[in-house]
């Protein structure tokens, strides 16, 4: 009943898509179902923050930094994603995704593929996904011993201010949570 014989049809997905690369392939394949992939809109409410919008501006409307944004001249790009604020209201979603699913899986992965992307042939819907693509597919996989060599996980803790809660603390949070709020 989502559909209708009149007008336009679209369906809005946010983050996280599935938690595994098994069950986003599975709702992908069940959205497709139904949906033609140009009704189907994947977003991410992060891309709407000023400074992540500004970054193609920044990048291919500036000719010094068009020229040499590339990798005779950047050896290292870092993304960083800090707050300061704690879950919140958002215990019930965090504690089931935490910082890979809720940041390193999606936000991080837009702005790396804003920052190492070519240019797009247009500034299409299409294109800027096509671009973003390559980049993506160029990335390293690692396996588990990898992760465990390259990765380091965290949970904060209480703060210097008595309104900086240790995650533990946060209402709704187990007092046992092994979750991750840290990844680098």
């Amino acid at each position: 009943g989502l559909m209708s014989d009149t007008g336009y049809n679209r369906l809005m997905v946010e983050k996280p898509f599935g938690t595994s690369y098994k069950t986003a392939e599975e709702l992908q394949n069940q959205l497709e179902s139904g949906f033609s992939d140009d009704q189907i809109f994947r977003i991410d409410h992060y891309l709407g923050k000023e400074m992540v919008q500004n970054i193609s501006a920044v990048r291919f409307g500036n000719p010094i930094l068009d020229a040499t944004w590339n990798k005779n001249y950047i050896k290292n790009v870092q993304v960083t994603l800090a707050e300061q604020l704690g879950v919140e209201e958002r215990a019930g979603y965090y504690n089931t995704a935490g910082a890979l699913l809720d940041m390193i899986q999606n936000h991080a992965f837009q702005i790396v593929g804003w920052l190492a992307m070519e240019k797009p042939s247009s500034f299409s819907d299409t294109d800027i996904r096509a671009a973003k693509n390559t980049v993506f597919s160029k990335l390293k996989m690692y396996d588990k011993r990898e992760v465990v060599a390259n990765f380091v996980r965290g949970q904060y803790g209480r703060g210097r201010e008595v309104w900086q809660k240790s995650y533990t603390e946060e209402p709704d949070v187990p007092a046992d949570s092994k979750n991750d709020t840290y990844v680098a």
